[in-house]
């Protein structure tokens, strides 16, 4: 592991349950020598990383902030999907949410909310669950093998499910690469359903996954078949244009 990794590290100790931490607790907790916490800490805090907050604790700092909104006027992904996803919203009458994978976690990057006003318990930026949801499985069914099994593995340990078949888990993945879509009924939100597709980049690698998120009342009403080929076609749009910038309109730009 890198230096530059471990620093890094630290920024990972920080949630919702924990917004501060002083420095020796964040040396222990990653197991990091005084010398080599401290220095990191200082690193981190002149970057603007993390802050201190009161006599010798420390938080995530304001920079963060700041390579959010970077993040939410400059991405090519976020630039593609806005538009796409608000038509998706518009048409199948749900939210639209995206997710992308970074190492082997799965996270939420935007969500557009629809005209139900649904409360999802995965909004932007919130880990999500890496065996369940219709996001999570969609991404996976793209990633390599061995990047699967890792993800499989920290899944069942993470989440206290039943090491059910490595094998069984890979057939389903095969069927959502054949269909082109995943589905997932209730598994992050009782009574939602969530239909994924994936976004992918132009050599064909998996950038991100994009769903159209309905109240279980309505998705039993609507054309199953439309629905996934809308799920489909968005995911296909938003690749077309992070290929083509010039496809995206004006006000993504």
């Amino acid at each position: 592991m890198s230096s530059l990794t471990r620093m890094l590290a630290v920024l990972t100790l920080f949630e919702k349950n924990v917004p501060t931490l002083d420095a020796d607790t964040i040396c222990a907790r990653l197991g990091y020598s005084q010398p080599t916490g401290y220095r990191y800490i200082a690193e981190l805090v002149r970057a603007g990383l993390i802050a201190r907050i009161g006599v010798g604790a420390y938080g995530l700092g304001p920079r963060i902030i700041e390579l959010d909104y970077s993040m939410r006027e400059a991405d090519p992904v976020l630039g593609a999907a806005k538009p796409v996803m608000a038509d998706l919203v518009l048409a199948t009458g749900g939210d639209a949410t995206l997710a992308a994978c970074y190492g082997d976690h799965f996270v939420t990057t935007h969500h557009h909310a629809g005209p139900e006003g649904m409360s999802l318990s995965y909004g932007r930026g919130r880990p999500m669950p890496l065996l369940r949801g219709a996001l999570s499985k969609c991404l996976l069914a793209w990633l390599p093998r061995a990047q699967q099994q890792r993800i499989y593995q920290r899944g069942i340990a993470d989440q206290d499910l039943s090491p059910d078949d490595l094998a069984e888990r890979r057939a389903s993945w095969t069927t959502i690469r054949k269909q082109g879509f995943a589905v997932s009924i209730g598994e992050l939100d009782p009574g939602v359903v969530a239909v994924a597709a994936p976004v992918f980049d132009a050599e064909g690698a998996i950038l991100a996954a994009v769903a159209a998120v309905l109240r279980k009342q309505r998705y039993d009403l609507v054309n199953k078949a439309q629905l996934n080929d809308l799920v489909i076609d968005a995911g296909r749009r938003i690749g077309r244009a992070v290929a083509a910038p010039s496809l995206l309109p004006d006000s993504a730009q």
